[in-house]
């Protein structure tokens, strides 16, 4: 990250601010205490809750069913990681019906419900005994999708670790102007170095999923245009990355990249880069 020197601003510290301007608000950290302090203090109420006898959803069905309810209501889904205003973290759930603003490079729609941000919690956010069964499927039954490297490292301090850790599928379209290459373009360069620390720390942050098991990387047709050799060198921060299952990796579907999918895949892999090359 390039240190804004005084008095002197290049494009370069421009970018590298807004990127550090633009983060939200992390969650305050949980105090430690002590076990003297831990003796003394008041038990953690959150995760407790009361009976609730009148509810025929929670009294007469069994925890079961009920997990199979929040399933089918939660799980599934395609969702968008949106930055809003005010440095705020929301989401969009994508229709999947090829109407969607997000994919086509746009923003949600203000009047959308889903874009509110409040849509999918609205149903955990009912009682504390239905938070406590629904939370985790609303991170491990659905894929997140983030159409900007920012929003991913935006996130992760947003939420309790505990659910970053729960998330199971992940899918990152390239859509930051620029990426961390080689490059002897004076202009391109000053891009390619702001962009630097964005995909070394989102990158860091994929790896670090505990509990990730599908991983999709999208390159954007609109600005990934690199030579077949230069492709592992930007890959090289994905090399921790080891799933079950290959992640997948999306170049576009240009002719170069089509002709090349056995090189590059063959490239990857003496490298120690474990994934499954397409172009679509």
């Amino acid at each position: 990250m390039a240190r804004i020197k005084q008095g002197v601003f290049s494009w370069e510290d421009v970018l590298a601010q807004r990127y550090q301007n633009n983060k939200p608000t992390s969650l305050p950290r949980s105090r430690r205490y002590s076990a003297a302090s831990q003796r003394t203090s008041k038990p953690d109420t959150r995760t407790e809750w009361t009976l609730q006898p009148q509810s025929s959803l929670l009294a007469t069905l069994s925890p079961e069913l009920r997990l199979m309810i929040w399933e089918l209501v939660l799980g599934g889904k395609r969702i968008h990681i949106v930055q809003r205003t005010n440095r705020q973290m929301g989401h969009v759930v994508c229709p999947q019906t090829g109407a969607c603003d997000v994919c086509r490079g746009g923003l949600p729609g203000i009047k959308d419900p889903e874009s509110s941000g409040c849509g999918l919690l609205a149903l955990a956010m009912t009682c504390k005994q239905i938070y406590s069964e629904s939370i985790y499927p609303l991170y491990t039954l659905n894929t997140f999708e983030f159409s900007n490297t920012w929003s991913l490292t935006y996130l992760r301090p947003t939420i309790p670790v505990d659910f970053w850790d729960a998330i199971r599928a992940v899918e990152l379209r390239w859509a930051f102007p620029g990426h961390w290459l080689p490059c002897k373009d004076p202009v391109k360069t000053v891009y390619f170095s702001a962009g630097q620390q964005q995909w070394v720390e989102t990158c860091r942050a994929v790896t670090c999923m505990q509990g990730l098991q599908a991983f999709t990387l999208q390159l954007s047709g609109s600005w990934f245009c690199e030579p077949v050799e230069k492709i592992p060198v930007f890959l090289e921060p994905l090399r921790e990355l080891q799933l079950r299952h290959r992640w997948k990796l999306q170049l576009p579907r240009q002719p170069y990249y089509v002709k090349e999918i056995r090189n590059i895949d063959g490239d990857l892999r003496k490298r120690g880069i474990e994934c499954l090359v397409r172009a679509m």
